[in-house]
């Protein structure tokens, strides 16, 4: 394992996931990643650890924080297992309004993200998301901790109906079928929506309440469903803004993580941590390289501002 020789310990990579599959990281090579970690003897850390890190407390050995945002069902299905077998922990950050009830039946197998978006959107479908009770098993398990990923995930306008074409991205599929024009999306804490009745955007303190509300509401809905505190926080799409930010520290959160690439270690913002988003098409290669690359502070630096 050439790369392995080559890992450090002055920063932890945050590795991000969604689903794994139809069209996510293949189920082969998120084995093959994760065997590869446990064949390293990298140590895997939950946010108290990661935490504890930021702090200043020094690495014995390198290590990784394993990240899922959205909890689809098949964390439970299939990722619990493949790290349960090889002795590795992740988080993942579940949206607490895509809760599946839990005498519904989930989806079985890989899960397209895309398609279960729109569905959730269109028609209210929560088969593809962890039930309430499949997510206190994985913490139960010690396996996985759980974070908050919001409440709905959701976008919202951001202006005055003026787009003459109707995107394809899946926020978009209610106005699928009704005339122009539209208003343009944003994610929702990443700024002032556009309020349609009154014909102007928010204010800053009126986007700084509701982003306050829609935090509190993930934390408080999550912590109800697990029986235990939830501190940590993922931003959809990565998207914030510096009043969502001072609402996340309002409702709770203290380790909160962002979809930046960067180094990770002592005197890393806990409300800004950087993740490395793994790439389908990367493959094994890839992934050792990147492993070595961040967890040394100053290559991670430098392949951050590259962008490779």
């Amino acid at each position: 394992m050439p790369w392995a020789r080559l890992l450090g310990r002055s920063s932890v990579p945050v590795l991000l996931y969604h689903q794994l599959g139809a069209g996510g990281v293949s189920r082969a090579d998120f084995t093959a990643q994760m065997r590869w970690l446990a064949d390293a003897g990298v140590r895997s850390l939950t946010p108290a650890d990661l935490a504890r890190v930021l702090a200043g407390e020094p690495l014995d050995r390198p290590a990784v924080c394993i990240t899922f945002d959205d909890g689809f069902r098949d964390l439970h299905t299939f990722a619990w297992p493949v790290l349960a077998d090889l002795g590795l922990c992740a988080t993942v950050f579940a949206i607490t309004g895509r809760l599946r009830p839990d005498g519904e039946p989930g989806q079985e197998g890989e899960i397209d993200a895309g398609r279960a978006m729109r569905e959730f959107v269109l028609h209210g479908d929560r088969s593809a998301w962890l039930s309430a009770g499949e997510l206190r098993e994985l913490a139960a398990s010690r396996v996985f901790s759980v974070g908050s990923h919001t409440a709905s995930h959701a976008k919202v306008p951001v202006s005055a109906p003026e787009l003459s074409e109707l995107p394809g991205q899946w926020s978009y599929a209610p106005w699928q079928g009704t005339p122009g024009p539209y208003p343009r999306l944003a994610p929702e804490l990443a700024g002032p929506a556009w309020l349609a009745e009154a014909g102007r955007p928010e204010t800053e303190d009126e986007f700084g309440c509701r982003a306050e509300a829609l935090l509190a509401e993930s934390r408080s809905g999550l912590e109800a469903a697990l029986s235990q505190p939830v501190q940590t926080l993922a931003w959809p799409w990565g998207a914030r803004h510096p009043r969502a930010v001072a609402a996340a520290r309002a409702a709770g959160f203290s380790l909160v993580f962002t979809t930046a690439r960067g180094p990770v270690g002592p005197g890393t913002d806990p409300l800004a941590v950087p993740r490395l988003e793994v790439r389908k098409a990367g493959g094994l290669s890839w992934f050792a390289s990147r492993m070595a690359a961040y967890s040394r502070a100053w290559t991670a630096r430098l392949y951050s501002g590259m962008r490779v």
